[in-house]
């Protein structure tokens, strides 16, 4: 019998958690971040304040679980790929597994209300990364950050111009234009410092 008590207390967790991340999902497709609030995620969820804060403690929390749910499906894309790497094949599971998500994913990304959290996504997906394979283990912790900024930069920037545009662009072409884009950039430094 406790069993069947802890079930439903499972149950009924998941289905509130399911409800507060659904209807975040829909806000951050009709809003910039400034105008998500509890209280108004709490009243198109349907479910009390309290009842929020029992899941998280603040809306930045529900963000954070967001992108490392988001962060988390691209880490596995990512083990599918065998050290060492090139920047190539980075860049289309990059594009590659972006271009599959849902809307407030592409809004999360390119919408400039939201550039803050997707920044911390991708500074933590590039650093997953190179805890796997770092090419530019010699240079110093100087020089790795701006190279790391590059990429991060590039990488978000070409996504966002590609959406702007109304993703025009087939994604195998795009893939290819950005991945030589940034292969290219960063090759010749590859052994120079």
């Amino acid at each position: 019998m406790d069993f069947n008590r802890e079930h439903h207390v499972d149950l009924r967790v998941q289905k509130t958690r399911e409800a507060i991340k659904n209807t975040f999902k829909e806000m951050i497709c009709e809003m910039p971040a400034e105008k998500i609030t509890v209280k108004e995620l709490t009243d198109r969820a349907r479910i009390h304040r309290k009842t929020f804060y029992l899941h998280y403690t603040t809306i930045e929390a529900l963000y954070q679980d967001m992108m490392s749910e988001i962060a988390d499906g691209y880490y596995q894309e990512m083990e599918k790929l065998q050290p060492p790497y090139s920047f190539k094949e980075v860049n289309r599971i990059f594009f590659t597994y972006y271009a599959k998500q849902d809307k407030f994913v592409e809004r999360l990304i390119c919408e400039p209300s939201y550039r803050s959290f997707c920044n911390k996504l991708h500074t933590a997906t590039l650093q997953h990364n190179l805890n796997r394979h770092n090419p530019y283990a010699d240079f110093g912790p100087e020089m790795q950050n701006m190279i790391n900024t590059f990429l991060i930069v590039s990488s978000l920037e070409l996504y966002r111009q590609w959406v702007a545009d109304g993703k025009k662009i087939p994604l195998a072409k795009v893939i290819e234009l950005t991945g030589k884009l940034l292969d290219e950039g960063v090759s010749g430094l590859s052994g120079n410092h």
